[in-house]
């Protein structure tokens, strides 16, 4: 059933229109049941039947109503006058009673009495009243975080706001540590299946051929050279190709791949010969080479990247880490029980200032101590914790890599449990009155911290840190620096922030003295939370750089020079574009990219394409493959000077004794270095 004057949707127990107030005349449950001639008459027996004041009345009504005569409706309108006076026991308590009008026998009234009455109810003072309202709860709704901030700074404790403040801005922190975790930690579990690919091109401009020229070196190398390197890992088998490309021509082509499953390894030089060096990895040569590189041998790291797939596989996602992190970051304000608070404060960097309210406190040794115990105990009983590591452990027993000396997840735990109940037994000894921190944290009027400073008094050495952050709408100001033994390396500066996205001038400083001035353009910190920076950044030589680094003749040089960088990374690729200027003229460039992608299919060379070395005579035929004609003819065309040509053309006189001695001795150097960097 609808309304009859308004249409808006009834319900069965509705008396009146809950949008106009219009009366309900007849029995909501009958409208799909009665047809519509009983439904009128029902409705008009109703009408009477609720405005009549006694049962005599009630009953003439009803005849009238059914003879349809003169009299009858004469009777019936009395009934109805009659039976309004008496309507303050009849409506329910929301709708007042009204006294009759003298006016055409009407009603004088509102609401929904005016509506069964025959008056026209003024909805727009209802909507006028409504708007009023929803204006005022834009209000608070607009400054939202201010005036949270003023109930918990002026209703709680300067522990409890102290408390409030930090756990609001490490919710961000926990977020940041679980973008941390997936963008980082679980793509290096990844690269038992991954490719990464990329290039190193350096280009060489006019004022760094004139500077050459004058120091009398040969200028006829190529302007411009180009590395490129992929490394490629699936299904056991991973490989290296190295590239070396000259003005647009590729000269040489190294392709490596070892394949662990046949216990197998390629070389290959593919411009010199379509043949693959080939060795067995159980050679006791190779595994002595793999282990200075890798630091195991070819079969444990094999294992290890079946380890690596299960573990990518298995680990927490990123909310479990989120909500790890952020249950752990909140304990280390559970036993805050000293702050003072000031308020009124004003921080300032250049021309940028900002009123604030600073907390300060002092954790001494137990304070400290009271923090990383609780922190211990609830990771020593915490059930997840627990859960994690046991089924970490359950998944490196699948590999059966014997780097684990438990029988099962259950002992490893213990042994866990037991090294955390070790260290709460030695926190009084590891932690002492040195350790001991003052900290003042500045908030702003919203409950963002925009400032800290922590000092270490009783250290053995005077260390500090600090940064200031102030804003004024969109621009803000930057200072921040360590201090240690009275010496301060800081970066100072200020810019503006658009679209989550800073620009601006910095300083970085030395003891108060300027040594690089950067420029900063777009610097998005969205994803710089996340472990990528995009952003454009040009590098110049400060005013106070030779004073601050005593080299004035450097200073000099550089005054002129601009370094520029820009920076464009996300999780699958990464560009870094370097270009050096002095005033109008170029140096040259430097030009880094970076690809990321599942592992794709690795083609092994063949038996019969490749060359087993056993001894020296196997070697000897392999390099009987080995044609030189074609990368001496590219060399030529290239420019190369003629002392590197014939270095060349020595190399390829050399039988395959000669250049296997010359090989080794060279290996040996680049594996050993490789091998301790490593």
């Amino acid at each position: 059933m609808v309304c009859k004057n308004c249409g808006s949707e009834l319900f069965e127990e509705d008396r009146f229109c809950s949008k106009c107030g219009t009366r309900v005349t007849e029995p909501v449950s009958d409208t799909h049941s009665a047809p519509e001639e009983e439904r009128g008459t029902e409705a008009e027996e109703m009408v009477i039947t609720r405005f009549a004041p006694n049962a005599e009345a009630e009953t003439e009504g009803a005849v009238a109503a059914g003879n349809g005569t003169k009299d009858g409706k004469a009777e019936k309108a009395q009934a109805g006058a009659e039976g309004a006076s008496d309507m303050g026991r009849i409506l329910p308590p929301c709708i007042p009673e009204e006294k009759p009008s003298k006016a055409k026998g009407r009603l004088r009234c509102k609401n929904a009495v005016c509506a069964v009455l025959g008056v026209r109810k003024k909805t727009w003072i209802s909507r006028a009243v409504l708007g009023i309202l929803c204006i005022l709860a834009l209000v608070p709704a607009a400054n939202g975080s201010k005036l949270s901030n003023y109930f918990h700074r002026y209703f709680s404790s300067p522990e409890e706001y102290y408390c409030w403040v930090e756990r609001r801005s490490l919710k961000e922190s926990a977020r940041v540590i679980s973008d941390y975790y997936i963008n980082y930690f679980l793509e290096y579990l990844h690269r038992y299946d991954r490719s990464v690919s990329g290039e190193l091109r350096v280009e060489f401009g006019e004022a760094a051929m004139e500077v050459m020229e004058e120091a009398g070196a040969d200028i006829s190398w190529p302007e411009e050279w180009a590395v490129s390197f992929e490394s490629n890992n699936r299904d056991s088998v991973i490989q290296g190709v190295l590239g070396l490309e000259t003005d647009g021509t590729r000269l040489l082509t190294m392709d490596g791949i070892i394949d662990f499953k046949d216990e197998a390894a390629y070389l290959g030089i593919l411009e010199l010969s379509k043949t693959y060096l080939a060795v067995d990895t159980e050679q006791k040569e190779f595994v002595e080479y793999f282990y200075d590189v890798f630091g195991m041998e070819p079969e444990e790291y094999s294992e290890t990247l079946e380890l690596l797939e299960i573990l990518y596989n298995e680990y927490p996602d990123k909310k479990e880490i989120e909500a790890l992190a952020e249950k752990y970051l909140n304990m280390l304000f559970d036993n805050i029980n000293d702050v003072k608070m000031r308020m009124g404060r004003t921080i300032r960097v250049g021309s940028i200032s900002q009123t604030c309210t600073t907390l300060e406190l002092y954790l001494d040794k137990n304070d400290i101590q009271n923090i990383m115990t609780e922190i211990l105990e609830e990771l020593q009983e915490d059930e997840d914790v627990e859960a994690l590591l046991t089924e970490l452990f359950d998944l490196a027993a699948e590999t059966e890599l014997d780097i684990l000396k438990y029988r099962d997840g259950d002992e490893y735990y213990e042994a866990f449990q037991d090294n955390i109940a070790q260290i709460l037994d030695e926190l009084d000894y590891n932690i002492t009155y040195h350790d001991e921190l003052e900290m003042t944290v500045y908030v702003d009027n919203k409950g963002r911290i925009i400032g800290r400073t922590i000092e270490f008094p009783n250290s053995w050495n005077e260390i500090s840190f600090s940064y200031m952050n102030p804003r004024n709408g969109s621009k803000f100001g930057y200072k921040g620096s360590i201090n240690v033994n009275s010496g301060e390396v800081s970066v100072i500066g200020s810019g503006k922030v658009f679209g989550g996205k800073i620009s601006g001038s910095f300083t970085l400083k030395l003891d108060g003295s300027g040594i690089v001035d950067v420029e900063v353009k777009n610097l998005d910190m969205t994803s710089l939370k996340k472990g990528y920076i995009n952003g454009k950044f040009t590098v110049m030589a400060a005013s106070g750089m030779g004073r601050a680094l005593g080299v004035y003749s450097a200073s000099s040089i550089l005054s002129d020079m601009q370094l520029i960088l820009d920076i464009s990374m996300r999780k699958s690729s990464e560009k870094l574009y370097m270009e050096l200027k002095e005033n109008a003229e170029r140096w040259g460039s430097l030009t880094f990219t970076v690809k990321r992608d599942k592992g794709r299919k690795i083609s092994v060379p063949s038996t019969k394409g490749s060359v087993f070395v056993e001894d020296q005579r196997d070697f000897e035929d392999w390099w009987d493959t080995v044609k030189w004609e074609d990368l001496i003819k590219k060399m030529n065309k290239a420019g190369f000077p003629s002392e590197v040509m014939d270095a060349v053309e020595e190399y390829s006189q050399m039988n395959g004794y000669e250049i296997l001695e010359e090989l080794a001795d060279d290996l040996r150097f680049l594996i050993n270095g490789f091998g301790r960097w490593y």
